[in-house]
């Protein structure tokens, strides 16, 4: 009786360990196919390559990061075409992808049917606020407002010691649209801001060009403002914003860049260019992508970069520092801490919920 009891509970034994090792196979798996849920991501753009020193790459950065740190299957789509961005997300939504990444304003409603039309998959629009929230898309937002204020009162203390009969700065915008506006704006504010603290009379005025990809444009519009007086010129969007820097450059006048540090990205006028707007689309996707893969997707939502999270920075100064005097850089961490506390407002409304950011 003991020797069959004893077998018994051998195979009682035996059939806990079985249980207990099946029980662990499948936790393992589960937690193996939960790391893994969001390892094919795609990232869809309107242009001519990624790899353009500038947003584009900034935006691959991001991914490139998220892929090396998360094991992840990425692809890049990019076209100069403005009528397929439906059938081309379609396309990757067809390929099983886990996470659909569009970058620019462009692709809002492709990215709202889609996200209708494949509720399993989660869509991010870059750079743009979503016309319809959906649970299964997310926007990203930058506060550009927060760095493009500081540097208006930089670029107008900059004016005055360089010009001191008729100190003026300017910009050339793209387009007349939001995500310009918020560079243009608080910018113009920035300059207001160091009027007042120096009962200072620098003017200021700006052209939109209607188009992001005509350089000459944008030197047109620059020469222009020059012409008038501008002595710091506030290049913003594309190759037209480019284009305004490069006749800055020209004319022997200053610059500010946006998006990235366009002393890296337009090394041609880095002898002119003394800081730059930019949004860290890398560390705004990077953030995305990870939330998305600890099951913390903001579905219905916006992830806004903020000077807080590092989402906007200024560009470092390179050459200028040294010509900036110690009270300006620290009248400008004031304004950034300022902005960041709320005792500072950047004067931008926010359109999405009509109230403003600071």
């Amino acid at each position: 009786m003991y020797f069959w009891g004893n077998i018994f509970c051998m195979r009682k034994t035996t059939v806990t360990i079985l249980l207990l090792l099946t029980a662990l196979l499948w936790v393992n798996t589960s937690c193996q196919k939960n790391v893994h849920r969001t390892s094919k991501v795609v990232m869809l753009a309107q242009g001519i390559t990624f790899d353009d020193q500038a947003f584009l790459q900034s935006c691959k950065n991001g991914l490139e990061q998220a892929k090396n740190d998360f094991d992840l299957e990425c692809e890049y789509n990019i076209d100069t075409t403005t009528t397929r961005y439906r059938e081309r997300l379609e396309y990757y939504a067809g390929l099983d992808f886990d996470l659909i990444i569009a970058v620019g304003h462009m692709w809002n409603d492709a990215v709202v049917q889609a996200s209708k039309e494949y509720p399993d998959i989660a869509f991010v629009l870059v750079d743009a606020a979503l016309s319809e929230q959906q649970p299964n898309a997310l926007s990203i937002l930058f506060d550009v407002d927060e760095v493009a204020y500081p540097l208006g009162y930089l670029s107008a203390w900059w004016a005055r010691s360089h010009d001191s009969t008729d100190p003026a700065v300017g910009f050339v915008g793209a387009l007349e649209i939001q995500q310009i506006r918020q560079f243009t704006e608080p910018f113009l504010k920035g300059v207001d801001h160091f009027n007042q603290e120096y009962s200072a009379t620098i003017a200021y005025g700006g052209f939109y060009a209607s188009t992001f990809i005509d350089t000459d444009l944008g030197e047109q519009l620059a020469d222009s403002l020059i012409t008038l007086g501008a002595d710091v010129i506030f290049g913003v969007g594309g190759q037209t914003g480019n284009g305004a820097l490069l006749m800055a450059k020209e004319r022997g006048k200053w610059g500010i860049g946006v998006d990235v540090d366009q002393s890296v990205s337009i090394p041609e006028v880095s002898g002119i260019l003394i800081s730059s707007a930019m949004k860290r689309l890398d560390n705004a996707i990077y953030a995305v992508i990870q939330s998305y893969i600890e099951n913390n997707f903001n579905g219905n939502g916006i992830y806004t970069g903020s000077l807080a999270n590092e989402g906007v920075e200024m560009a470092p100064y390179h050459s200028f520092y040294a010509q900036i005097t110690d009270s300006v850089k620290l009248a400008i961490e004031n304004i950034k801490a300022g902005i960041m506390n709320g005792t500072i407002s950047t004067g931008w409304i926010n359109p999405v919920t009509s109230k403003p950011f600071h």
